[in-house]
């Protein structure tokens, strides 16, 4: 895998990755058995599990502009 910086400073990650270039959502977390425990956890920390998902979002929209202009430059 290569770590590319952005105009903005962010890092991408291009390349081959080794699960097959799936992102990672931390789902075999929850999958552990310890439902309540990271509930609990994820309750006592929404807002900032929520600010950091806005982070990623607003990191990603340049990304997800730039993808968008490709596939239109292709149709066209």
């Amino acid at each position: 895998m290569t770590a590319i910086q952005d105009e903005l400073g962010n890092i991408v990650m291009t390349g081959n990755e080794p699960d097959g270039g799936n992102r990672q959502f931390l789902t075999e977390i929850m999958e552990s058995g310890k439902d309540q425990a990271i509930l609990y956890e994820l309750y006592k920390e929404t807002a900032r599990v929520i600010m950091l998902v806005r982070d990623r979002l607003e990191r990603e929209k340049p990304i997800e502009h730039k993808l968008e202009e490709i596939i239109i430059g292709e149709e066209n």
